[in-house]
């Protein structure tokens, strides 16, 4: 084996463990990947951040490594696994989602950091502001206001006689917060009542659904990143029960959610690793704006309706950016 091939060999292996001490050894970029759930989850979610790296000349064991430090859906693992990641002296901290970032951020004040899906973060204390964020981090929003009041005025139009919404909520994520904010007011003025159900790990699914059912609720309303990683265990609780979810990622929709509304994930991974090139070459993160979504898309699942005895209206179908039959 020549010298560069066993380079790559090496920068190949040792991408995703998280002890190896490249501060002392790397010859080339490294990328510490933070993010909350399991590896298999976040090699799909993460893999438009991937595809475009490496559209962008940063090929994994030649001119980049990567280090992940994935939290196995426990929230608290974050901090730690934060601080693990900044002992191995990135150049560039990849923490897509806001709790990662928030994170990233109380383990670092120099290392650049960069989202992908972040919420509210000049409240987060992750930025200065959008336009100047004046620090060591910078990124892409999903949403600038919540998208609560949307979700629900589309429920409203497929289920006229739905009264109770069952929110499930991480109080640990930002956008949680936001979205409980803006839920209750928005549901009162549609006539309806938003019973909320906590759920800060894998292990609490199951009662925090329960707990809803308990309650009669009409539908199950999600949007945190926790609950977000264990959609396909949700959809089959909720499925069970006969209860409609929706929420604001296509991939809930695609895996068999009623509908979703809200911006690309996918076109926001893309982004965010454009954010990480400029970063890698040059750019300090504390110049570069944060981004936001300019586009929002309706995906109804219309094999979900009819396995729940649901008619999606005509308008709603016309409206919608994508139907899954």
């Amino acid at each position: 084996m020549n010298r560069r091939s066993l380079l790559a060999c090496c920068l190949g292996l040792a991408a995703g463990v998280p002890g190896v001490a490249w501060a002392q050894t790397r010859s080339v970029p490294l990328v510490a990947v933070l993010a909350p759930s399991i590896r298999a989850r976040e090699e799909i979610t993460l893999r438009p951040f991937f595809d475009e790296m490496r559209r962008r000349g940063w090929i994994e064991g030649q001119t980049i490594a990567y280090a992940r430090f994935y939290g196995d859906d426990v929230q608290e693992n974050l901090t730690r696994l934060a601080i693990e990641a900044v002992a191995q002296k990135p150049n560039l901290i990849f923490a897509p989602p806001s709790p990662a970032a928030v994170a990233a951020r109380k383990a670092t004040s120099t290392i650049p950091i960069v989202f992908a899906t972040g919420t509210d973060p000049v409240a987060t204390g992750l930025v200065a502001s959008l336009a100047r964020p004046g620090g060591n981090v910078t990124g892409m929003l999903s949403v600038v206001e919540s998208l609560a009041p949307k979700l629900l005025q589309v429920l409203r139009e497929i289920l006229p006689s739905a009264t109770r919404l069952g929110l499930l909520n991480d109080p640990g994520d930002p956008r949680a917060r936001i979205d409980l904010a803006a839920a209750g007011p928005a549901a009162k003025a549609l006539g309806m009542t938003v019973v909320v159900s906590n759920v800060t790990s894998p292990t609490g699914l199951r009662a925090g659904v329960a707990r809803l059912v308990d309650q009669k609720i009409d539908a199950i309303v999600t949007g945190t990143s926790l609950i977000f990683n264990l959609r396909m265990e949700l959809l089959e609780l909720a499925n069970a029960r006969h209860l409609p979810v929706i929420g604001h990622r296509a991939e809930l929709a695609d895996a068999g959610a009623l509908f979703s509304y809200g911006a690309s994930l996918s076109e926001q991974m893309r982004l965010a690793a454009i954010m990480a090139d400029k970063v890698l070459k040059g750019s300090s993160p504390a110049d570069l704006p944060v981004e936001q979504p300019t586009k929002f898309e309706l995906v109804v699942n219309l094999k979900t309706a009819q396995a729940l005895g649901v008619r999606i209206p005509q308008s709603i179908l016309l409206r919608a950016d994508r139907v899954i039959e």
